[in-house]
């Protein structure tokens, strides 16, 4: 494969550039860092917590372009069920995408570009997440007190929970896209 180093303006373009049939997923492999939203006391405890700045880096491989209804409806035709035991809502995040695809796009609440994808559950390699607390790689079963909690979709219907992802692009620092690897430079 392929490796380019390209800035996160460059790399815009790429994404916003790249053009697939509706509907058709693409396979990828995306390299992301978040800043996780601390608790300000331990779960447990009640002690303050202690950490400075906390970052989590994650490597996943992950479907792009696909439509969540449709892996929704899927699913629960897989698990012989009805239709209607998926509740259908709002999504939690408004996005504006572009024509030439449907996994990158605008939060016009604040005008931040977002990508989103599900992470393949088909792949044999699970996502690799590393904590670092100020630039040092810490052990997540020492910030699990101080770390939200995640929620399962209650409205999907399904036993088998279809994970869906939204990620702000300023914290993607490499995608694979067709047969390139992009590496974000500062």
């Amino acid at each position: 494969m392929e490796s380019l180093n390209v800035t996160q303006k460059e790399l815009a373009q790429i994404l916003k550039d790249f053009k697939v049939v509706e509907g058709m997923a693409v396979f990828s492999a995306i390299e992301q860092e978040t800043l996780p939203k601390m608790l300000v006391k331990s779960r447990t405890t009640k002690e303050p917590n202690p950490f400075g700045l906390v970052s989590k880096r994650s490597e996943l491989n992950v479907i792009l372009n696909a439509k969540y209804e449709s892996q929704v409806v899927n699913q629960l035709k897989r698990e012989d069920k009805e239709e209607s035991e998926y509740k259908r809502g709002q999504a939690a995040m408004e996005i504006v995408f572009g024509d030439n695809n449907q996994f990158f796009g605008m939060n016009p609440k604040n005008n931040k570009l977002v990508i989103r994808y599900r992470p393949n559950p088909n792949e044999n390699k699970p996502p690799q997440t590393k904590y670092f607390v100020d630039g040092i790689e810490t052990p997540k079963d020492k910030l699990v007190d101080y770390l939200p909690t995640t929620n399962k979709a209650t409205n999907q219907g399904t036993d088998k929970e279809i994970l869906w992802r939204t990620v702000y692009f300023e914290n993607i620092k490499k995608i694979s896209l067709g047969k390139v690897i992009y590496n974000v430079i500062d």
